[in-house]
């Protein structure tokens, strides 16, 4: 095949919007399969874990409600499913919060032995304010998001 020709159907397909489009989102398919494999599907099962664990040891309250179940109005029954269901989803994110990696800081004066050169300690140990520093808001918090990943996967089970 002449170089004219593959040109001409490189070109041909180029032109055509649905090639395009499906190649696209082929590709699309693949990065969000991808991502989800090595990030979400992780996080998920480290949920459902934990979740089974605090479902397991239910704490107080929930054992509290469950046991108040019989001596309600069955009515009140799905309210108060709902309301252990929170409580189990509190301690999985208790828990959740504890597995994660803790930040840890360098002891006042450590910096220096490490040899690190503090610019912002004076002689007579006065700190100047970094003002990128004093902006700086903080590492965002996962446990939102977390929160959020657990509702959307409860609510897919349920249906």
């Amino acid at each position: 095949m002449s170089s004219e020709n593959k040109i001409y159907e490189i070109t041909q397909m180029m032109n055509d919007n649905h090639v395009i489009r499906g190649d696209v989102s082929q590709a699309a398919g693949m990065i969000k399969g991808m991502l989800s494999e090595k990030y979400i599907a992780p996080i998920n099962r480290a949920i459902a874990t934990e979740n089974k664990r605090a479902r397991k040891n239910p704490s107080r309250e929930a054992r509290l409600l469950e046991a108040m179940k019989p001596f309600m109005d069955k009515r009140n029954h799905r309210a108060v499913d709902k309301a252990i269901d929170a409580l189990h989803m509190m301690e999985t994110f208790k828990g959740l919060t504890k597995q994660m990696p803790k930040q840890h800081y360098a002891p006042r004066g450590q910096t220096r032995a490490a040899g690190i050169e503090d610019a912002s300690t004076h002689q007579d140990g006065i700190y100047d304010v970094d003002e990128r520093c004093a902006n700086y808001k903080g590492q965002a918090s996962l446990t939102p998001i977390l929160l959020m990943m657990a509702m959307v996967a409860f609510g897919k089970s349920e249906e």
